[in-house]
């Protein structure tokens, strides 16, 4: 039967919000406005009982160009960072009318209200809100957590502002009036004086992400309610609460060391905000059987990420991680799978990682992969099977099929590893030159599934 104009607008559709998430009311839940230019204000404030206070030039290079850079290389260049610093304005209170708890479920929404008023409201003659699409508040106090200001940084709008919380589809945008009578409905982070990098682009990413359908497209990736259960926050505390992705999300884990640039984005993220294409995702259903190159989720260019259907309208994400300038901080190199359940609220776990060996602590070993050590296969729930086949470069070549087919597809490519290693050895000659051309023989072949015919290829080739 020849399809109708409708049914395939149909099914344009539903393949749209698959790659980009949905709503339970099937909406997508991608950021609606983070591509462009980001226009953004730094507001430094002080306090009357701390008189002593950085220079502008430093809470800029933390607070501004860092962030410029990060989301500059995130984003693939889609999103831009464009701002000025204005400041110090001191507030009206001393810190301790301000201070908040350092864990997220105890943070008196009020006291955030009464700082980013006062703040708005200290700058409201020199400074014209409206020109600005995000306001980064840095408080002049250096904070550890409950010291100082209290809490090192948050996003809070969307976010601590918002006094119904940010589960069960309650996320909105607030609304700041300043006594001159200009309104600001942008997104809102505060940030300690000496936050680091990553805190600053974490929650600049919640702000970024704004709010779709009552929930944040750019959620927490860590177990929020943990945070607030896990005794005193220290950078040691980090792998705590941080159980669902460890360090592969900035979204998750601010920092892993402190001298050292913060995490990337996963895919997962970079597809919510818009910055991956819809034609760099393949979906892959295992019963058909796909071979798939991913390039390096960092570099943005080519097939950046698999996405495969789960159980109960779940789904998995495969990305290739490599260590770039846009994955300054992995833990280890290769493919990288990531479940998702878009039923999830915010850091209750939407996304977590499938663990290559969850024997090594924090997601330490969590690639798949076909350097020593690693392990090449993953079983995954629904007779689902993933196969790393091999890498050239940077480059992953991943096979998703069914368990049953898996164990044979990986023979034959570990053969092809092996067989590839040998040549590699070998110095180009002519002679050796047939051999070659079996070998990438072979491995289309199997790329194609046809593993016999891949197979009688190998047993064809004669290495010394």
């Amino acid at each position: 039967m020849k399809p109708t104009r409708l049914s395939v607008a149909v099914v344009a559709v539903t393949v749209l919000l698959f790659l980009c998430g949905a709503t339970a009311a099937g909406s997508p839940l991608r950021a609606q406005h983070a591509l462009g230019v980001q226009r953004v204000l730094v507001l430094a404030v002080s306090f009357p009982d701390v008189p002593t206070v950085p220079p502008l030039r430093r809470i800029k290079e933390r607070m501004l160009d860092g962030p410029i850079e990060y989301y500059a290389t995130q984003s693939y260049g889609k999103t831009q960072l464009q701002g000025e610093i204005r400041g110090w304005y001191q507030l009206p209170r001393p810190v301790a009318e301000y201070k908040v708890a350092p864990y997220n479920t105890e943070v008196d929404r009020n006291r955030v209200r009464r700082l980013v008023e006062d703040d708005f409201n200290a700058a409201d003659t020199e400074v014209a809100f409206d020109r600005y699409d995000h306001v980064i508040i840095v408080v002049g106090v250096a904070t550890r957590p409950g010291v100082g200001y209290g809490m090192i940084a948050y996003s809070a709008n969307p976010g601590m502002l918002t006094m119904r919380g940010m589960r069960k589809g309650n996320a909105r945008m607030e609304t700041i009036a300043t006594r001159g009578g200009q309104r600001f409905s942008g997104g809102i982070v505060v940030m300690a004086q000496n936050a680091h990098l990553g805190h600053v682009v974490h929650d600049l990413a919640h702000a970024l992400g704004g709010v779709v359908g009552g929930r944040r497209p750019i959620p927490d990736l860590y177990d929020t309610v943990l945070q607030g259960k896990v005794g005193p926050l220290s950078h040691e505390s980090f792998p705590k609460f941080t159980v669902f992705m460890g360090p592969w999300d900035v979204l998750s884990r601010h920092f892993v060391v402190y001298q050292q640039p913060p995490p990337g984005m996963s895919s997962f993220t970079r597809l919510r905000m818009g910055w991956i294409e819809s034609n760099q995702v393949v979906e892959a259903r295992p019963a058909e059987g796909q071979a798939v190159t991913l390039s390096p989720l960092a570099d943005g260019k080519g097939t950046l990420a698999i996405q495969v259907p789960g159980r109960w309208g779940t789904h998995y994400l495969l990305e290739n991680r490599q260590t770039l300038p846009g994955d300054p901080a992995l833990p280890v190199t290769g493919l990288v799978i990531l479940h998702v359940d878009e039923s999830r609220e915010d850091g209750d776990g939407i996304v977590r990682v499938v663990d290559a060996n969850p024997k090594v602590a924090n997601f330490g070993a969590a690639a798949f992969g076909v350097n020593p050590g690693q392990i090449p296969s993953a079983r995954l729930p629904g007779d689902t099977a993933v196969e790393v086949l091999w890498q050239r470069g940077a480059d992953l070549t991943v096979m998703v099929t069914t368990a049953s087919r898996a164990p044979e597809m990986q023979a034959v490519a570990t053969r092809i590893r092996e067989a590839d290693r040998k040549l590699r050895e070998l110095p180009e000659s002519p002679a050796h030159a047939q051999a070659r051309a079996d070998l990438a023989a072979a491995m289309d072949l199997l790329m194609q599934m046809k593993t016999p015919d891949a197979s009688a290829k190998l047993d064809a080739i004669k290495l010394p």
